[in-house]
């Protein structure tokens, strides 16, 4: 048995480390996206297409919340070895209503092409929207995965 807690001990710093790991990297995924956005709002006011850099900007501030739930989430695990299975759902919402908002703009207004995809992701954001509400019911003293951004 001695051997075991050895182990055991051994495998509970290693996943600690590796936390931390994916910590530091959705902080530089974050820091990135951030010089991303403002090389996007500059090409955007250089291009005149304000509308459609409008968009496209605020497609990466969508990547950038789910980088920040899970942020929060590292930070909430890390301080008390709790994970919310909230958290999956709210990124899964957020990048599906990241999708709503790009398709327009991907199909440059022939939205008829792309109307059976829209439809199918409008059909996944209320199912995860039902999903999430359930979960958040059931879990009545849990305060959501974005709570800390």
């Amino acid at each position: 048995m001695v051997g075991y807690k050895g182990f055991e001990s051994l495998m509970e710093e290693a996943n600690k480390l590796l936390h931390v790991f994916m910590a530091v990297v959705l902080l530089v995924a974050s820091l990135l996206l951030i010089w991303q956005f403002g090389q996007d709002v500059v090409q955007t006011v250089r291009s005149g297409a304000v509308a459609q850099g409008f968009l496209h900007a605020l497609g990466n501030l969508f990547i950038l919340w789910v980088l920040s739930s899970l942020i929060s989430a590292e930070i909430r695990y890390m301080r008390t070895g709790n994970f919310s299975v909230l958290v999956f759902i709210e990124a899964a919402l957020i990048t599906l209503l990241r999708q709503l908002i790009i398709i327009p703009v991907e199909s440059q207004g022939q939205l008829q092409n792309w109307a059976w995809t829209y439809g199918l992701i409008t059909a996944a954001v209320v199912a995860v929207g039902i999903t999430y509400f359930l979960v958040r019911r059931v879990m009545p003293g849990e305060q959501g995965a974005d709570s800390g951004s």
